[in-house]
């Protein structure tokens, strides 16, 4: 794939994760989750950056300067990684939060699988670490939605009976 649209997917794909990630924030009532979702906005909103600026320096003609990122967040909380266990008990019918972690893990999955794809076709090594950095930050972030979801199994009750199917 050729560097400039490798760059200019990866942009899109961040503005969205970013989008959805602050849209969960503002719209979700748990103080937890508030937190939890702007920080994988900001997570993303670095991606962004770092990408904007691989763009503007690409164009530009000067040499690709790869900037360091740091270490995934950890998100510790074993039981619930993004809400508050008051929230669990009220989650039957929270269906847009519940759909904010399901359309995210999709989002990641897509991301982390594009980033390992662009990472293998780069011939810079530089360029191949960035996008391998880039899709290990998007599998754990896909990891820390799983484990929310899996977390909430017993306790979310679909709109429709799924058990007819």
């Amino acid at each position: 794939m050729e560097i400039k649209e490798a760059i200019k997917t990866a942009i899109r794909g961040e503005i969205e994760g970013r989008e959805l990630y602050r849209a969960a924030a503002e719209k979700t009532t748990d103080k937890k989750a508030k937190q939890n979702f702007t920080l994988l906005a900001n997570e993303e909103q670095k991606h962004l950056e770092t990408l904007v600026k691989l763009a503007d320096e690409y164009e530009e003609g000067l040499d690709l300067k790869i900037p360091p990122f740091p270490k995934p967040t950890r998100f510790e909380d074993a039981q619930s990684p993004i809400f508050t266990r008051d929230f669990k008990e009220k989650i039957a019918d929270k269906h847009f939060e519940m759909a904010t972690l399901s359309i995210g893990m999709k989002l990641e999955a897509e991301s982390e699988k594009f980033y390992r794809e662009t990472a293998q076709s780069m011939k810079e090594a530089e360029l191949k670490h960035l996008f391998e950095d880039l899709a290990n930050w998007e599998k754990g972030h896909w990891e820390y939605l799983s484990t929310q979801i899996k977390f909430f199994e017993n306790y979310y009750s679909a709109p429709y009976s799924l058990a007819r199917f």
